[in-house]
């Protein structure tokens, strides 16, 4: 066993020195949402908000066409529109997506993301707290420009948020809706070279 953990962190370590890695900063607008299943608008809310994220992210070479390229991302999200009948919490999470870019010019990113949620703002409207954790599945596509490159990225979370009923008079228009993330991410970013 002992020899095995060696054998690892030998292997790990020869893979680091050599690998054509690099450390990247970047920030940019996001159009937010609380969706309700997948990329499905919640009928109550009219638009998506408009809002900033901020990171820095890791690329190590897995092979020719294939990178490992996590980040680390503050990015405020929620559904922050003025509607009298939306949930209007207004959110901030640090969101870890844990992307393979696959391809070198352009490039697809896709990979499984995981937030905690450090803010809420619950506006007018109280209707309970939203869970701490996030994750879902993030994909993208960008371009690199020389040491800049731009992204366009794409997050849905998989985990109900929050589960909010809207009773009307009509017994057919009741809402029952189990709110979840929705993130359409535009980038740009610098690479430094390590």
């Amino acid at each position: 066993m002992k020899n095995a953990v060696t054998i690892c962190i030998i292997s790990l370590v020869s893979m680091i020195s050599n690998a054509q890695d690099k450390i990247g900063v970047f920030a940019g607008v996001s159009a937010v949402s609380l969706s309700d299943g997948l990329l499905e608008r919640v009928g109550i809310t009219s638009s998506n908000s408009f809002v900033f994220h901020a990171g820095v992210n890791y690329e190590t070479v897995v092979t020719d066409k294939i990178s490992f390229a996590p980040k680390l991302v503050y990015s405020q999200q929620g559904d922050r529109e003025d509607d009298i009948r939306g949930i209007q919490y207004s959110t901030s999470y640090i969101n870890a997506p844990l992307n393979f870019k696959f391809f070198n010019q352009p490039y697809i990113l896709a990979g499984p993301q995981i937030g905690f949620l450090i803010d809420t703002d619950k506006r007018d409207r109280d209707y309970g707290d939203l869970k701490t954790l996030d994750y879902g599945l993030n994909l993208g596509v960008g371009c690199d420009i020389k040491d800049f490159f731009i992204e366009l990225n794409l997050y849905q979370g998989f985990n109900e948020l929050i589960d909010v009923q809207f009773e009307q008079r009509n017994p057919f228009r009741d809402i029952d809706l189990q709110a979840t993330n929705t993130l359409i991410q535009l980038s740009l970013g610098y690479h430094f070279d390590l």
